[in-house]
């Protein structure tokens, strides 16, 4: 087998993902993409394309980066194992682990990270390739239940009930323009950086009513806090959220997120997703909503020198 880049819009691509792939490996979701975006082709010894992953270039101070994709949470590694026994599937999960390592290893960037669809957890093929593995964790919410809401936390479910008693309107809409404002507010407020570009890429050429839903909570006919989730398949994906701190009600993002959940289940999907978090504190808000806990794995490597610098800064991955 070897590795390669590939041209999504070809229909040998187009057939395998549309069959294997998830929702970060369709063409339409490719196309926000300007700059930065590969996709690596995985081909077997017959020259057929078999699987895929993505990767991103991007440079920082100088320095070549391979980073996941913004607005992916992993890598969307997907490919058609065609072994028949337990143990020849997984001697060909590793044998496509090793290329994907060895790959990665060529490119001598930087700094190289990457993380796995929660499906793929054999990360043995990394360690031994000296890459830093690290556990990352989602909540995933299982849809096929009518007793949602009585699995979430009781500070949860009482702050959606004090919503209501406040006569918080929570509204669906298209008003992505509204959306993408009170996300860059919460943005700006944690002051992490955010490409306007992508974010009005994702909202006014992604999204429509096929793939992609939001809410909005009204607060005294104002907009107070909102959600935006991408679905395919049988998962939804909470992409985006934000609020506006000058007119926030403490059960505003909650009752967005419950309506969310409820959208979801009503279009007949299996899995809400919310893409979790490292974030204590975003960990307990996803938390309260009564998902499973999900592990995935994310690989990261740097030039030694970096590496050591890196472990002082960025312990918890390095």
């Amino acid at each position: 087998m070897y590795l390669k880049s590939v041209d999504t819009r070809t229909e040998a691509y187009t057939a395998l993902a549309s069959k294997h792939g998830g929702l970060f490996n369709q063409q339409q979701w490719l196309n926000i993409y300007e700059s930065g975006l590969e996709v690596i082709g995985i081909y077997n010894p017959n020259h057929e394309l078999i699987g895929a992953f993505n990767v991103f270039h991007q440079k920082s101070n100088g320095l070549k980066l391979l980073r996941i994709p913004p607005y992916m949470p992993y890598n969307a590694l997907f490919f058609n194992n065609p072994a028949l026994t337990l143990a020849n599937k997984i001697t060909f999960e590793k044998e496509v682990h090793r290329l994907i390592a060895n790959h990665l290893k060529a490119q001598k960037n930087a700094i190289t990270l990457s993380a796995f669809p929660p499906n793929y957890t054999d990360m043995q093929v990394y360690v031994w390739e000296q890459f830093k593995v690290i556990p990352n964790y989602t909540y995933q919410l299982a849809l096929t239940t009518n007793t949602l809401f009585d699995n979430f936390t009781s500070e949860k479910r009482k702050s959606i009930r004090r919503a209501e008693k406040d006569a918080l309107q929570i509204v669906a809409t298209s008003d992505y323009q509204l959306i993408q404002s009170l996300v860059e507010k919460t943005f700006s407020r944690k002051q992490k950086t955010v490409s306007a570009t992508m974010l009005q890429k994702i909202l006014n050429q992604y999204a429509n009513a096929s793939n992609s839903f939001a809410f909005v909570a009204y607060q005294n006919n104002q907009p107070s806090a909102c959600t935006f989730c991408i679905y395919h398949g049988q998962t939804a994906y909470y992409l985006l959220g934000g609020y506006d701190d000058k007119n926030k009600h403490h059960g505003a993002g909650a009752s967005c997120m419950y309506q969310s959940i409820l959208k979801a289940q009503k279009l007949g999907l299996s899995t809400f997703d919310f893409e979790g978090s490292m974030l204590p504190e975003v960990e307990k808000y996803f938390r309260e909503f009564g998902g499973q806990l999900v592990p995935y794995y994310t690989i990261n490597k740097a030039h030694v020198v970096l590496e050591l610098f890196l472990k002082f800064k960025k312990r918890s991955i390095f």
